[in-house]
C-alpha cells in the first residue's frame, strides 16, 4: 500500500512539472514581440479522465481556418456513415429510334461529389468512358439534343459572400457546385521569359479558358508568387505575380468558373471523338423533364476517402460539398444557409456550447469563421465517444509529422498523435488528439491569430508548446 501511495504521489509530482513546463514554455512564447499583440490560446483536456489538464486564453474566439473541416466531416459521419459514397446520375429524355438516334437529350445529374472527374487519382480519368459506354450500351449513336448539366441539388452561388478576393480565383476557393469539374479548378502551366523583367508564358490551360497574364520574370532566386482573380461566373481569370528566371513549364491552379457548363461542354467534345455524335450544344442551366430515364449511376468515393482528402490536403471543395450535401439532407436544398443550421443542431445534439462557435462555411476560408480552444477540445472530446470515431480519427492521418508543416518534433514511442492544421495569413492552428505512456487519450488545441512574424518564426513557438503537449 505505501508502495503504492509513493507511486501515485511520484506520478502526480510528474505531471503537475509537466503541466508547469508546459505552462512556462506557453507563457514564453506569449512574450515574444511577434506574439505580443496576437492572441494565442491553448487548451488540453484528458478525454479518459473527463478533465482539463491545461488552459490558458481557452475563451478566446479565434479565426478557425481549415479547423472547420473537423466539424463538417465528423458531422457527415455522424449524418451518413463512412461507406456513404456520392452517387452521380445519368439519365435521357426522349426516345431512341432503331437507327440509334435518341431524339431528346442526355442530363447528367449531380450529387455534389467533389471528385466528379477529377484528375486526383488514375481511375478517375475514366469518368467520361464510364459514362459513354453507358450511353453505347443503350444503341444510342447520335444524340439529336444536348448535353445537360443538372445542378440544383445545391444553390447557385458557390462561394460564401465573405470569401477574400484573393482567394476565390486560386483552386482552394472554387466552392462547391451541384456538379463539380476537375474539382473546379483550371489547370494553368506557365514558364518564365528570356530575361528579368519578360512577361511570363502560359504554355497551356485546361479546361481551355481566357486568362489575362500579368506575370513577370524574376531573378533566379526569385520565390514563386502566383495569385489569380476572378468570380465564379466571370468566363476567364486575371494572372499576377512572378516566377524566376530559367524556369521551365511548371504547373499552378486556378478555380474553375462555372464548373458544370465545363462539364457538360467536356463531355460533349468526348462523345463526339468516341463515336457518339451530338447536335446540340451544352447546357448547365436545365429542369428535368417530366418524363425520362436512368442509363446509369456513377458511384464516386466512400465517405472516408472524401474526409481524409478533406482533413489531410488544402482541398476545400470537399469541405464544401459535404457542408451544402448536409444542408440538403435537412431542407431539401444544399446551401451555406442550410448547411449552417445542420451544423448548429448537430452541436447542439453534442451538448456543445453554441456561443462559442461561429460558423458560416464548410471549409473555414471565411474570415466570419470564429471558434474559441474550449470549444474544440470539447468537441473533439464529444466526438471521441461517438461510434464513428476510428474512422474519423483515421481520415485525420498523420501519426508522426505534419506533412506540409515540418513543425512536430519527434513523437516518443509510447505517443500516438493525430494532428490537423488551420492555417490562413496570420492564423496558425493546431489541433488533435494524442495518448501517453498509460493509453489515455487527450485532446489539445493550439490556435494563435495576428502573429507579427513570418509562418516559420511561428511555427518555431508552435513546435515548442506542441513538444510539452504531448509530455503530459
Amino acid at each position: 500500500m505505501l508502495l503504492a501511495a509513493v507511486a501515485m504521489l511520484l506520478s502526480l509530482a510528474a505531471a503537475a512539472q509537466n503541466t508547469d513546463r508546459l505552462d512556462f514554455v506557453v507563457r514564453r512564447a506569449a512574450m515574444k514581440p511577434a506574439v505580443k499583440h496576437a492572441s494565442l490560446s491553448v487548451c488540453v483536456h484528458n478525454i479518459t479522465k473527463d478533465s482539463t489538464v491545461y488552459s490558458r486564453n481557452e475563451d478566446l474566439a479565434m479565426v478557425p481556418a481549415a479547423l472547420n473541416k473537423l466539424f463538417t466531416t465528423a458531422a457527415a459521419f455522424s449524418r451518413m456513415g463512412p461507406k456513404f459514397t456520392f452517387e452521380n446520375y445519368l439519365y435521357y429524355s426522349g426516345s431512341i429510334d432503331r437507327s440509334g438516334t435518341l431524339q431528346g437529350d442526355i442530363i447528367v445529374v449531380g450529387a455534389g461529389d467533389p471528385f466528379f472527374c477529377s484528375d486526383r487519382f488514375p481511375h478517375t480519368d475514366s469518368t467520361f468512358h464510364r459514362l459513354t459506354e453507358a450511353i453505347k450500351k443503350m444503341g444510342i449513336r447520335r444524340i439529336n439534343g444536348h448535353i445537360y448539366a443538372d445542378t440544383s441539388i445545391f444553390e447557385g452561388d458557390m462561394i460564401h459572400p465573405s470569401w477574400r478576393w484573393d482567394d476565390i480565383g486560386n483552386h482552394y476557393g472554387s466552392g462547391a457546385c451541384g456538379i463539380n469539374y476537375n474539382e473546379n479548378s483550371v489547370d494553368v502551366h506557365l514558364r518564365s521569359g528570356r530575361k528579368v523583367g519578360d512577361p511570363a508564358v502560359i504554355t497551356s490551360t485546361h479546361p481551355d479558358i481566357p486568362i489575362t497574364n500579368h506575370v513577370v520574370t524574376g531573378p533566379r532566386d526569385t520565390v514563386f508568387d502566383i495569385c489569380f482573380f476572378g468570380s465564379p461566373e466571370q468566363n476567364g481569370r486575371i494572372c499576377r505575380g512572378v516566377i524566376p528566371l530559367g524556369t521551365a513549364d511548371t504547373h499552378f491552379r486556378a478555380s474553375l468558373p462555372q464548373p458544370a457548363f465545363h462539364m457538360a461542354n467536356e463531355f460533349t467534345k468526348y462523345l463526339r471523338s468516341h463515336g457518339v455524335a451530338v447536335t446540340g450544344d451544352p447546357s448547365a442551366h436545365f429542369t428535368m423533364p417530366k418524363q425520362y430515364r436512368k442509363l446509369c449511376v456513377d458511384t464516386a468515393f466512400n465517405l472516408f476517402v472524401t474526409a481524409a482528402l478533406t482533413t489531410q490536403t488544402t482541398n476545400n471543395i470537399a469541405a464544401e460539398s459535404l457542408f451544402k450535401l448536409l444542408g440538403y439532407l435537412r431542407d431539401g436544398h444544399g446551401t451555406f444557409a442550410s448547411g449552417r443550421q445542420f451544423m448548429y443542431e448537430y452541436f447542439r445534439e453534442l451538448n456543445l456550447d453554441v456561443s462559442e462557435v461561429n460558423m458560416v462555411d464548410g471549409s473555414g476560408l471565411s474570415r466570419d469563421n470564429r471558434v474559441t480552444a474550449w470549444f474544440v477540445c470539447q468537441f473533439l472530446d464529444a466526438v471521441a465517444r461517438q461510434p464513428f470515431f476510428y474512422d474519423f480519427a483515421g481520415a485525420l492521418g498523420i501519426s508522426r509529422r505534419i506533412p506540409e508543416y515540418d513543425i512536430i518534433p519527434t513523437v516518443p514511442e509510447d505517443c500516438s498523435l493525430r494532428i490537423k492544421s488551420g492555417v490562413a495569413p496570420g492564423v496558425r492552428n493546431f489541433v488533435g488528439y494524442f495518448t501517453d505512456a498509460d493509453d489515455e487519450m487527450f485532446s489539445f488545441a493550439i490556435l494563435c491569430n495576428n502573429y507579427d512574424c513570418d509562418d516559420t518564426a511561428i511555427d518555431r513557438l508552435i513546435k515548442d508548446i506542441i513538444e510539452e503537449v504531448i509530455r503530459l
